[in-house]
């Protein structure tokens, strides 16, 4: 990457992003967080102020990686990628070294896939979509814009997961199981049916608990 890098967000998804650069031996310029102090160094890179930074820096000459997470709102992640991209930044792809990714994949603009992440062939993942660490997903699949995969999550063959949707920690979905917009699988869930839009379920086989307001 020759234009400047710079990581949105000081916490805890963001120095998983911030370890998957200097794994990947990028060389990034700063961290923004208004809530950390300037000076400041996250894993020896500086906290170079708040987001308001991006006011004094030419769109096309650095890359964004989106830190926030998600737990499991993915709404606060999603506007942040949205507004900076109408304002013409850009959001770097980020893959760890070790993923494994099969032919025919496509993942769009922002898409971070953590260590040990697995896609077989013909996997379609949509704008700032995270598929965290260990994540493995089966072939002809499709995570939507602005989802989140936690780790350890199973996807298997034809499933299709929509936009803004979370997927817990360790969940298993069956093939050809949808999930719904802003839908929530709860940690550990085993998904054998489709889940509507902003559904909440949870447990083996998974159930609606409540809905994601």
């Amino acid at each position: 990457m020759s234009r400047a890098v710079y990581v949105l967000g000081g916490g805890g998804h963001s120095r998983v992003v911030l370890d998957t650069l200097l794994a990947s031996m990028v060389s990034v310029a700063g961290v923004l967080d208004s809530n950390m102090t300037v000076g400041e160094r996250v894993f020896n890179v500086p906290v170079m102020g708040g987001d308001d930074l991006l006011d004094t820096l030419a769109p096309s000459a650095v890359l964004l990686l989106n830190g926030l997470g998600a737990n499991p709102n993915t709404r606060l992640r999603a506007r942040l990628f949205d507004d900076l991209k109408a304002r013409r930044f850009e959001f770097a792809v980020l893959r760890h070294p070790s993923v494994v990714m099969g032919v025919e994949c496509h993942v769009g603009q922002g898409v971070q896939m953590m260590a040990g992440v697995v896609l077989q062939p013909r996997v379609h993942v949509g704008e700032n979509a995270v598929i965290n660490t260990n994540v493995s997903v089966d072939h002809d699949c499709a995570i939507g814009t602005h989802a989140f995969v936690s780790p350890g999550v199973v996807l298997s063959g034809h499933v299709s997961i929509a936009e803004s949707a979370f997927v817990g920690v360790g969940a298993v979905l069956l093939p050809h199981v949808s999930i719904g917009e802003h839908a929530v699988v709860g940690g550990g869930g085993v998904v054998t049916e489709n889940v509507p839009a902003g559904w909440i379920v949870v447990g083996n086989p998974a159930v609606k608990v409540g809905i994601n307001e």
